[in-house]
Formats: structure tokens, C-alpha cells, sequence
């Protein structure tokens, strides 16, 4: 009966340890506080068209492109197009919460606001490798990520923007004259939280637990 205390007291401050971590395939960019949260934005390296009206053609789009690098489902991170169709815009489905960085840990925009005021500090750029990415991308959205009448994604023309841009040309650059050209996506990741250190004494603690589990096995055994 103690020795089963014992492990349950040791598999409590496992638990503990591992609910402290955040998601270590995931860049923590530098600067943050323990416990703050951010995002994370990067442009696909896959491409597709615009011909669907359906954000969940994109979303999956993005979603399966983070999956395939490794920052997905697989972590349990899911991902967002930047995008706006007729029936969605791009800043109620891709939702910027706080502090938005790139792939490389680098800010990006500092709020919602920011993010959506027509100016980035840098260009989004990165790919989900982290590869810089001069690309063209499709948004169908306005410089304040409403979507952009008769030019959404899953019209005929749509609105496309570049991803080396920092300014409003980073979502609304121009109306492509036709929505079957295979250009980049936007993602961004759902709020993601900074690991918070856990204290020398909680793992002095769990490395005596786990000790005192190995001597009780030693004398069961004897």
C-alpha cells in the first residue's frame, strides 16, 4: 500500500513537470514571461487556387501543411488560414489574440490591432520550415482583414498579397484576374503559452520520489 502511494505521489509531479512544458517542437520566442502567451504566422510552402468558397478548404490546407512539418495535430497546435471567403473575414477566422511572431521567433505585430492596422514590423515571409519565402499568397481579404467584396476567395478574381511585405501590400497587394492561379496561404497558430520553469525543489522532490520507489521495490524484492 505505500509503494503505491508512492508511485502515485511520483506520477503527480510527472504530470506536474509535463504540464508546465509547452510544445517543444514550437520556437518560444525570446523576451516572453513565463505563462505569456503568443502565436505563431508563417506562409505555406505548398500552394493551391482560390476557387473554393469554403474557409474550411483552407484552413485544412494550412492545418495539414503544419502537420506535415511537424508543428500540427501531431502537438496538438491547431492552425488558421488568413483568409477571407464571402461568408467569413480573415480576422474573425484567423483570431490574433496577443503578440504575433514568425517562424524564427521574430514580432511580427504586437496585438490585434497592430496586426491588422496595414503595417507589420517585418514581412510574414517564413514558411512552416522556417525558410524564407518570396511568395505570392492568397487572401481575398482588406488591409483590415474584413473580406474584400467580389474579390473573396471562391470568386472569379481575388485578392492576393505578398509575403515579403510589411506594409498593407502583405494582404491586399492587388486583384488577381483570375482565381485559378496557384499561390501561398497565410496560417497562424492558435494561442500558444511560454513554458513556465518548474522549481529546483519540485525536481529534487520527484528525484527523491522516485528513489524512495526504488529502495521499497529492493526490499519487496529481498
Amino acid at each position: 500500500m505505500k509503494n503505491s502511494r508512492l508511485l502515485a505521489a511520483f506520477y503527480a509531479v510527472i504530470l506536474l513537470l509535463i504540464t508546465t512544458t509547452t510544445n517543444a517542437a514550437l520556437i518560444v520566442p525570446p523576451g516572453l514571461a513565463p505563462g505569456e502567451t503568443y502565436q505563431l504566422v508563417f506562409v505555406t510552402s505548398g500552394i493551391t487556387t482560390a476557387t473554393s468558397a469554403d474557409i474550411s478548404y483552407y484552413n485544412t490546407f494550412v492545418q495539414s501543411a503544419a502537420n506535415a512539418a511537424g508543428i500540427g495535430s501531431g502537438i496538438g497546435v491547431n492552425w488558421s488560414v488568413i483568409a477571407s471567403t464571402a461568408a467569413i473575414d480573415a480576422n474573425t477566422n484567423a483570431v490574433v489574440s496577443g503578440k504575433v511572431f514568425n517562424m524564427n521567433g521574430v514580432l511580427v505585430a504586437s496585438s490585434n490591432s497592430d496586426f491588422w492596422d496595414g503595417t507589420h514590423a517585418i514581412g510574414i515571409r517564413l514558411d512552416e520550415y522556417s525558410n524564407d519565402r518570396n511568395t505570392n499568397v492568397w487572401t481575398g481579404s482588406n488591409i483590415d482583414g474584413t473580406r474584400a467584396i467580389g474579390n473573396a476567395l471562391g470568386n472569379t478574381t481575388a485578392n492576393w498579397g505578398e509575403s515579403t511585405f510589411s506594409n498593407s501590400g502583405w494582404t491586399a497587394r492587388d486583384a488577381a484576374a483570375t482565381d485559378t492561379h496557384n499561390y501561398s496561404l497565410y496560417a497562424l497558430s492558435e494561442p500558444l503559452t511560454a513554458p513556465v520553469p518548474v522549481p529546483a525543489a519540485v525536481w529534487l522532490f520527484g528525484s527523491g520520489l522516485l528513489g524512495l520507489v526504488g529502495i521499497a521495490r529492493r526490499k519487496k524484492a529481498a
